[in-house]
């Protein structure tokens, strides 16, 4: 039997099916999607009392909250409702023990919305927002809450993957802007949209780079190569925020849907739901609906926590920059905001990435990253078991540091069956394809990476390391050159125009290059000795012997990448010292090691019965030829 659609309560029409609440005066309310569920879930279970841990399990599946965050719920009903605390009308406090709906309600005839078209409708595919306190809790929230709007449209076919990316909100007055927030709401807003099957939402590395007063959202559009784009501004006066959003159509410019909102700073997270609720459902008709039905409930890993919400954002902040002393600022933030919400899911995977990306960036002990990074990692998933950014940190750990190639694959899939759009766990996996002979896989993974994050330029220039070391020169210029634009500073850019160089025997450009490189990499090893190792091919001996002593002698004092040693002792003729140095680096679990099976620079190593027999303690002898990138 359908549900009832239309519910008369005081002097209000709730309509489920267009979730919305009219007033008899003809007026909308204007509701967040959790007020309105909040709302459905009482007139549902008008004169039953609804006890809070109840409620807040209904309202918040999946996630931990404080009672704290229902009674801004109720509170929020009760202004909307103009609900007098003291004679209440509609919402009555239980004390201690939950809230009742005292109103009373009549079910009314189903109508089509006044001023709206009748759509066809499949009873078999008919999705509502119904919870039975009784029996099982499935009250869909947030972006759950568009299987509706899906379920009126024709069912499409062959339905086109939509591709959105959000740019950070725009201050409304430069003078006490909030930078933070401006950065926070476009990456919480991609956090819902990404969840949602059928769309291709650009990631935050990416819209990163459009901040700022002054950013044009169309062009923003067709250098991120998307169909739709989010903007907005915002303006924080004390504790009060305004909020504006608009959906934009590239192929026209034509806004889609605009919004604005006046809330306190704690209401930002129900802010955030209402308008990534809205743009899926402008999105929904591209989307085939009984997909678009499955999205998962929004905030799942997220917080409700103003203060903590804070704290994570100044941490991603500092997590960009990869030098050690902003990545153990990023980390002390991440903690920070933990002690305040200890269940906050996503900050547990920030705190692991964090730790994952001192390996590169300021290469460090691999023990001392995967150890804490994988206890970080568990607590993110007994919070969200299936929460695809903590699933993508545990693949990494399981592939650099376990070096278990089947888990890690497992992993890496088990996050993108759950979240398509995460673009790390794309990159993770094309690298696995790559080394183990599969390079059809691995190319195409490799392109969604980059087509998610397409301004990375880590992504884009090892894409052009990978098709280098492939043969395929032309593509692989395509990209570094790419890379370079996007970030002419970084080390690896250089390193990769240097290999392209000897590709093709520009020798002297080569290490230009490579010298380039080193001067920007910081202290970073593997640029050095990867000068080094090209020094002794091309018989500068003296100069190759002088860096593996710097090398030698730094490694004294602090980590330096096992490998890198070895690959300058092979480039040397040392061949007993280099597979000294690769057993080193198999105990410090050296990421590197990944790269074994292919490395060009252990190509003088591998008949040897050393090399065989870490090759077989790695399991790598189990795969045919792969690709490294340098």
């Amino acid at each position: 039997m359908p549900l009832p659609q239309r519910f008369a309560f005081g002097e209000f029409v709730l309509e489920r099916s267009q979730q919305r609440v009219r007033h008899r005066d003809g007026s909308t309310l204007n509701l967040t999607p959790r007020l309105f569920n909040a709302l459905l879930l009482f007139v549902e279970n008008a004169g039953e009392l609804l006890d809070k841990d109840a409620l807040m399990l209904a309202l918040w599946p999946g996630v931990v909250v404080e009672e704290n965050s229902l009674s801004q719920v109720i509170s929020g009903l009760r202004r909307a409702l103009s609900d007098d605390t003291q004679h209440s009308r509609y919402i009555q406090t239980v004390p201690r023990r939950g809230f009742r709906f005292i109103a009373p309600v009549t079910v009314l005839p189903d109508q089509a919305a006044p001023g709206a078209m009748a759509a066809p409708e499949s009873p078999g595919k008919r999705r509502s927002l119904h919870l039975a306190l009784g029996g099982t809790l499935g009250l869909g929230l947030g972006l759950g809450g568009i299987a509706w709007w899906a379920s009126r449209r024709p069912a499409a076919t062959d339905a086109t993957p939509s591709t959105l990316a959000v740019l950070p909100f725009k201050p409304l007055v430069t003078e006490g802007r909030d930078e933070l927030l401006e950065m926070g709401m476009a990456d919480s807003l991609i956090a819902r949209l990404s969840t949602v099957p059928g769309l291709v939402v650009r990631s935050i590395a990416s819209s990163r780079r459009y901040a700022g007063a002054d950013q044009d959202p169309l062009r923003a559009a067709k250098e991120l190569d998307v169909a739709w784009i989010i903007d907005g501004s915002l303006q924080r006066r004390g504790e009060r925020l305004r909020v504006t959003a608009r959906l934009l159509r590239v192929a026209d410019g034509r806004t889609a849907w605009s919004g604005s909102f006046d809330e306190k700073v704690t209401g930002i997270f129900d802010v955030q739901d209402l308008i990534s609720a809205r743009m899926a459902r402008e999105l929904a008709p591209n989307l085939e609906a009984d997909v678009v039905a499955r999205a998962p409930p929004a905030g799942v890993g997220g917080t409700r926590s103003a203060d903590a919400y804070q704290l994570y954002l100044a941490a991603g902040r500092y997590a960009q920059d990869m030098r050690a002393e902003s990545l153990e600022k990023s980390r002390a933030l991440y903690n920070q905001a933990l002690a305040i919400d200890p269940a906050y899911a996503m900050a547990w995977v920030g705190l692991a990435e964090a730790h994952r990306r001192a390996l590169w960036g300021a290469e460090a002990v691999p023990s001392e990253v995967f150890e804490p990074a994988g206890r970080a990692v568990q607590r993110a998933l007994a919070i969200a078991p299936n929460l695809a950014e903590a699933r993508t940190e545990e693949a990494f750990k399981l592939y650099w540091f376990d070096f278990d190639w089947p888990a890690a694959e497992r992993e890496f899939r088990r996050a993108l069956a759950t979240n398509p759009n995460v673009s790390m766990a794309r990159f993770g996996l094309a690298t696995l394809m790559l080394t183990q002979d599969r390079p059809d896989e691995g190319f195409a993974q490799m392109r969604l990476a980059r087509e998610l994050d397409p301004m990375s330029p880590p992504i884009n220039a090892l894409e052009a390391a990978y098709l280098l070391a492939a043969g395929r020169r032309d593509e692989a210029r395509v990209r570094v050159n790419r890379a370079h634009e996007i970030a002419p500073n970084f080390w690896l850019v250089h390193v990769v125009q240097a290999l392209l160089h000897l590709s093709e025997q520009r020798v002297d450009q080569a290490f230009v290059e490579l010298r380039r490189s080193v001067t920007l990499a910081g202290g970073i090893s593997t640029p050095t000795a990867l000068l080094g190792v090209h020094l002794a091919r091309t018989g500068q001996v003296a100069e190759a012997r002088e860096i593996l002593g710097q090398l030698r002698l730094r490694a004294q004092t602090r980590y330096v990448v096992p490998t890198a040693i070895a690959a300058m002792h092979a480039a040397l003729g040392e061949v007993d010292l280099a597979l000294d140095a690769l057993d080193r680096a198999y105990l410090a679990r050296d990421t590197r090691l990944t790269f074994l099976k292919d490395d060009p620079r252990l190509d003088s190593l591998r008949k040897h019965p050393r090399f065989i027999a870490l090759m077989r303690t790695m399991k790598l002898d189990r795969y045919g030829p792969g690709l490294s990138p340098p």
